[in-house]
Order: structure tokens, then C-alpha cells, then sequence
């Protein structure tokens, strides 16, 4: 098992495509499918189930996946440690978030941090809900920017609470509207995130709805909050997103859904030393002046 290896088994997963895996990896399909067969051989175990149309995790690919990021983050660390070992006086921040839009408030707050306290070396890594649970569950992350749920044994700063969204192409008769209600979107096509990205609420009425619409009408699930936007605009169907995921597009239009549970989004933190309430202080302040469209 080499690094190569896991970070190939990585990108597939998270993707569920050979193809694009490939690409990312700036690697061949066969070479990035050579590496997961390797892998699979060496562990004993079927990683993927593989057909020609859809790639899957297996049970035993899925419990390995957590495994994996745990791996290559270490191993990256250990590597970064030896090649920085001039600055070892440096204090890492490792901060886990679930898009890459909140890479627009992280770059205003890192750059408050670099002039406050030079000694922070400042870490992100994106993911999704539940591998950002297994890192920071681990001791692998020091603050997360996520909705809540993540831990019952730590502190959470509330940042801010967020509605759910539809998002309309410019067409569409319901752009007129200021809020809608579910069921005048039930028969549409809907273009969900996974769970992974959201996770099941209990007692959650409009996930209830989401989970219903699924089993009896057409229904995309996306890989992300860009992916939903690019679906929409090319007239699939309407994306339900959350508000902290939305990104300034004019060629959509966002409406609150009606009677959509607020979502809770924050910061979970393990510490309360200064630069980590400094941090948790700039991004609040930042979200809140935050206009979403």
C-alpha cells in the first residue's frame, strides 16, 4: 500500500468516476485503475462495485475511505514536517469547511491571522459532512466550519441560521415569486445533495419531502453545490441548496422554500486559546456583512 495508491482509491471515491479521477490526478484511466486493483488485491477486499455505467463504493470501500483520508493526511503532515522543518516553531491551524465558498471569507480572515499572529500556519481542508467529523473526531482538525451536528462533545459558536433554497433558472414561471412552498415544486425534478453533504435530520419535515420526492419522481443527486447550480442552469431540473452554499450567479434565481427547517451553521472548536476565539471572532463578523446574492 503506497500513498499513489490511497490517493487514487481518494479521488475515485469522492468522485465515483475513473475518468475524472484521472484528470485530477493528471494520470491515465488504466494507471489510476491498475493502482485501485493493486490496492483492492493487497487489502483482500472489493473497493468499488464497477459496471459500465455506475461506479459505487462497496461497504468495505466505504468504512476504507474514512481509513484512507486518515492516512494520506498523516503521511502529508510527516512530509510537510520534515521539508518545513526550518519553521518548527510554527503552530499549525488545521480548519476543516464543506465548499469551497467559504474560501471566500477564509481568505479575508487568514490574512487578519497572518498579520495578528505570524506563527500560524494555517491548513484547510475540504470535505464532506461526515469525513470532517471522522478528522476532527480524530484530532486531525482544530476548527470546522459546518452545520451542526458534528459533535455533542465540543463547543460550537453559532455563526448564523440559514434557510433552504430553490434555485430557478431565469425561465422558470416561479422566478416572480418571493418564497415558495414544497409543493409547488413536488413535481419538478430536484437536484439534491447526498447525505453525506447533508446528513438526515430526524424530525426534519422538508427533508421528509426531499426523501419522498425521490422515491416517486425524477430526481438528481449532484456531487456538490456547483454541480447543482451548472444542472440548473442547463435546465435539468430546480436545485434545493442550503444558504451557506449559494454563490452570486445571475443566471439563476434563489427563493426560500417555505416552512424549510433553519439550518444551524457555525464553528466547532476543541480550544479556547486566542488565536482560535480571534478566528472564530473574524469570521463572524465577516458572515454577518456576507450578502448572499
Amino acid at each position: 500500500m503506497n500513498f499513489q495508491q490511497l490517493q487514487c482509491f481518494i479521488y475515485v471515491a469522492e468522485r465515483l468516476n475513473f475518468t475524472k479521477a484521472a484528470e485530477a490526478l493528471y494520470l491515465s484511466v488504466p494507471t489510476v485503475t491498475h493502482h485501485i486493483k493493486n490496492l483492492e488485491e493487497e487489502l483482500g477486499i472489493q473497493l468499488f462495485y464497477r459496471s459500465s455505467r455506475v461506479v459505487k463504493l462497496t461497504e468495505q470501500g466505504e468504512k476504507f475511505y474514512y481509513n484512507a483520508k486518515d492516512i494520506v493526511l498523516r503521511m502529508q503532515e510527516a512530509k510537510d514536517q520534515f521539508q518545513n522543518n526550518i519553521e518548527h516553531e510554527m503552530i499549525k491551524l488545521r480548519i476543516g469547511c464543506m465548499s469551497e465558498k467559504e474560501f471566500v471569507i477564509l481568505e479575508k480572515v487568514l490574512k487578519q491571522i497572518r498579520k495578528k499572529y505570524p506563527f500560524i500556519q494555517p491548513k484547510i481542508i475540504v470535505g464532506d459532512f461526515f469525513s470532517l467529523k471522522n478528522l476532527y473526531e480524530n484530532q486531525q482538525l482544530e476548527l470546522v466550519i459546518c452545520t451542526q451536528g458534528l459533535s455533542k462533545k465540543s463547543l460550537f459558536k453559532e455563526i448564523k441560521q440559514y434557510q433552504s433554497y430553490a434555485v430557478l433558472p431565469l425561465d422558470h414561471p416561479l422566478t416572480n415569486k418571493q418564497s415558495i412552498s414544497f409543493n409547488e415544486i413536488e413535481n419538478e425534478t430536484l437536484i439534491t445533495l447526498p447525505p453525506r453533504c447533508m446528513p438526515f435530520e430526524k424530525n426534519n419535515k422538508f427533508q421528509e419531502n426531499l426523501t419522498l420526492h425521490e422515491q416517486d419522481h425524477t430526481h438528481i443527486v449532484s456531487e456538490g453545490e456547483g454541480e447543482s447550480i451548472l444542472l440548473t442552469k442547463c435546465g435539468y431540473g430546480i436545485a434545493i441548496l442550503p444558504g451557506f452554499m449559494l454563490v452570486h450567479d445571475e443566471e439563476v434565481k434563489y427563493i426560500p422554500i417555505d416552512q424549510s427547517k433553519n439550518i444551524h451553521y457555525g464553528i466547532y472548536y476543541k480550544s479556547e486559546e486566542e488565536q482560535i476565539l480571534f478566528f472564530i471572532k473574524e469570521y463572524q463578523k465577516l458572515i454577518k456583512k456576507e450578502k448572499l446574492f
